[in-house]
């Protein structure tokens, strides 16, 4: 039987998805939201109040989650609105975005309202629990989208140029090394921590910053 586990995701981890609901007029919508896996049937989402899919999702109280890699599908998604075309349904029970590497349809189990504080201010967000009830693979390789991973990547385009970079340039470019630092600590998994703690350990190494 398919779980969590079996579409590539990991305990704890947060990944980037694509969650569609169902509108008051019956119609399907479509936003990019991070889901956390708790365990291999139990997600975590953080929804804003006053979103289309914070009214669908209370108001359902299930939805579908998206696993795919089409960059269009995240920025139609995101500015604009998914045509009617890109959806399918889910044997009536929501709807599913056609192009999914995989999806699955979850239902809310617990909701609260939470004060979180991060880099850029304090806000309100509701915390939605939910269990996965039925999941479905379209191809045989799904690969959820796990942002460390590519800030490691972009991180190392810096450090490639470093050596070569002028001095402001290379303010700029710990700045931004710093900047995905944060992201990898937040999103990604011991392995990747690991390697961006190697990433600045050779930095050190190197007389290009002083570590404490």
């Amino acid at each position: 039987m398919l779980n969590l586990y079996s579409l590539g995701m990991e305990k704890g981890l947060l990944y980037e998805t694509i969650l569609t609901t169902i509108n008051s007029d019956g119609t399907p919508n479509a936003a990019p939201i991070g889901v956390i896996c708790k365990d291999s049937n139990g997600i975590v989402i953080y929804l804003h109040k006053g979103s289309k899919t914070y009214d669908n999702v209370r108001r359902e109280k299930s939805f579908h989650v998206n696993i795919l890699n089409d960059p269009m599908i995240f920025v139609e998604s995101t500015i604009g609105n998914l045509e009617n075309k890109e959806f399918k349904s889910d044997e009536g029970n929501g709807y599913f975005i056609k192009t999914a590497e995989a999806f699955f349809r979850a239902e809310v189990t617990s909701e609260k309202l939470v004060h979180r504080k991060d880099h850029l201010g304090t806000f309100t967000t509701y915390v939605i629990r939910a269990k996965v009830m039925r999941i479905v693979k379209t191809q045989e390789h799904v690969q959820p989208l796990n942002r460390a991973i590519y800030g490691i990547i972009e991180a190392l385009v810096y450090v490639s140029r470093i050596n070569i970079a002028s001095e402001d340039e290379k303010k700029t470019y710990l700045s931004q090394i710093s900047e995905i630092s944060r992201v990898v600590n937040k999103v990604g998994s011991k392995h990747h921590k690991g390697a961006m703690e190697k990433i600045w350990e050779f930095l050190e190494q190197k007389n290009i910053i002083i570590m404490d």
